[in-house]
């Protein structure tokens, strides 16, 4: 019986990794590019020790796709598949080595697959779904290590967390959370060579980057410290939780709220006191420096197997409430899922939900990719009619200039479709790979829509508006239309304009 129960949950892990895969598939026919992916996209040509606004790591995977020479949607998000499977895989184990049965592996596996959140995060190829991989792949040797007492596995969280340092900054929390936590429960880890040894691999590893950042003035402080002025030091906690709740599907908020504040002082997890504690105060620390919704994402996603571990155990002689909840978690979540990632095509989304157009005659949408292909090809036709009315000279000394960087982003990675010059931005890491040119260039621009004939004027003696393309699904204004210019007699040459855009990056 014992081992039909371990074949069952192994069905169960694996047959939640072809659903994933299959809905990841879906909406890969249904989506287009997010700005946001075309960024780190790029930064697989520029090969470096860091980026003005994200570590290293997401930049080698871009440069792994990049060898397929491809524009594709699908080749461009051959790591998100895999991650979003092997997410599924640790999870499930993580449950199975906490004692979990098939309720508990099915409410784990459910919880991801049906949120909003997870589904949206995992999908973008963006440095979050490798962050989601490497907490709960942490979590997952903290667990080994506790019920062990083996201190070898500390290498492997030593390692994981190094490479999660050089993918995303925000594991600096879970590490402040283990750290408080091996001082509470673990101190005797502190005499150990081998935990120095771990603590020296993982320094060893993040070395280069910090050294880089220090040697470019720190920019990750300067990116921080304008995204607390702008949004996270404005933020309201309330719509910060509500937003979250409903992202990760408010059905699955009786899993990991149990496992943040029940779990840490239940009896039955005393064994894995270390990894939930750690889990625990991140998550404090995160909410005292008013961390935006989506940054609790790797925490909640750790946290999900011990909440589905604890429910199978809490109605362990009435599994019918289990399944009975298993039934409205998935069946909300299938309702959910299409606002998150793009289950659906368009035109049969807005027509199912029923949205309708708001005072400025748009229909918000909160995820570009629902969008974004007719508009970047709307875009890339129009620089390209324009391109095609400069004189011969003009066309050698031609560049594309992208006021936000996804706009570079997509010429060049879709503009050889229409035989595009080179593009470039002074937004975010874009400001590191400006080409050089002096001031005899012709610039074809793209902006937003609040940024109009006197912003381009700063930089240029002759400014020309020749043509607004309407986003009719922006959430914000300043996203209501997309303007094109032909700017010429630039007054300043790529040095010059760097110098001058220095603290205007961001």
């Amino acid at each position: 019986m014992k081992h039909l129960n371990l074949k069952s949950e192994n069905i169960v892990i694996l047959f939640a990794i072809v659903i994933k895969l299959v809905i990841q598939l879906i909406a890969t026919v249904n989506s287009g590019y997010h700005g946001d992916e075309l960024l780190h996209i790029e930064a697989g040509k520029h090969l470096a020790l860091g980026y003005m606004d994200f570590p290293p790591f997401i930049g080698l995977i871009s440069w792994i796709q990049n060898l397929f020479h491809s524009d594709s949607l699908y080749i461009n998000h051959l790591f998100n598949y895999l991650n979003s499977g092997l997410i599924l895989l640790i999870c499930g184990l993580i449950t199975l080595r906490l004692g979990g049965g098939v309720l508990s592996v099915l409410i784990t596996e459910s919880a991801i697959l049906f949120s909003p959140g997870f589904g949206v995060s995992q999908y973008l190829f963006l440095p979050t779904a490798f962050e989601q991989l490497l907490w709960v792949l942490i979590i997952y040797y903290l667990i080994q290590f506790s019920t062990s007492q083996n201190t070898r596995y500390l290498v492997c969280v030593s390692l994981l967390a190094a490479i999660g340092f050089l993918n995303k900054y925000s594991i600096v929390f879970l590490f402040a959370g283990f750290v408080i936590s091996v001082f509470i429960f673990k101190r005797e880890l502190l005499t150990r060579r081998l935990t120095w040894l771990s603590l020296l691999l993982f320094t060893a590893i993040i070395l280069l980057n910090i050294v880089w950042q220090f040697a470019n003035g720190l920019p990750i402080l300067h990116h921080m410290s304008e995204l607390y002025e702008t949004q996270l030091d404005k933020q309201s906690f309330v719509k910060e939780l509500t937003t979250l709740i409903m992202f990760l599907n408010p059905i699955t908020l009786i899993i990991w709220f149990s496992a943040l504040f029940i779990v840490p002082f239940n009896a039955k997890f005393k064994s894995v006191k270390l990894p939930v504690f750690t889990l625990l105060f991140s998550c404090l620390f995160l909410m005292l420096l008013k961390g935006k919704w989506y940054y609790f994402f790797p925490i909640i996603l750790a946290q999900i197997s011990f909440g589905a571990v604890y429910f199978e155990h809490l109605i362990q002689t009435r599994k019918w409430i289990g399944y009975g909840y298993l039934f409205f978690l998935i069946s909300f979540g299938i309702y959910l899922l299409p606002h998150g990632i793009p289950l659906l095509p368009l035109e049969k989304y807005i027509e199912i939900y029923d949205l309708k157009p708001n005072n400025d005659n748009k229909i918000p949408l909160t995820f570009e990719n629902y969008y974004s292909s007719e508009n970047w090809d709307r875009i890339l036709k129009s620089v390209s009619n324009n391109y095609k009315v400069l004189s011969n000279e003009e066309h050698n000394r031609c560049y594309v200039w992208g006021r936000h960087y996804s706009m570079a982003g997509n010429i060049n990675l879709l503009g050889h479709r229409y035989n595009l010059p080179e593009a470039f931005s002074l937004h975010s890491s874009y400001y590191f790979w400006v080409p050089h040119f002096d001031k005899d260039i012709v610039v074809i621009a793209i902006s937003e829509s609040n940024l109009k004939h006197n912003f381009w004027e700063q930089y240029f003696e002759n400014v020309e508006e020749v043509e607004v393309i309407e986003n009719h699904y922006a959430s914000e204004e300043s996203w209501y239309c997309y303007r094109i210019f032909i700017c010429r007699q630039i007054k300043y040459n790529s040095e010059e304009l760097k110098r001058l855009f220095k603290y205007e990056i961001f």
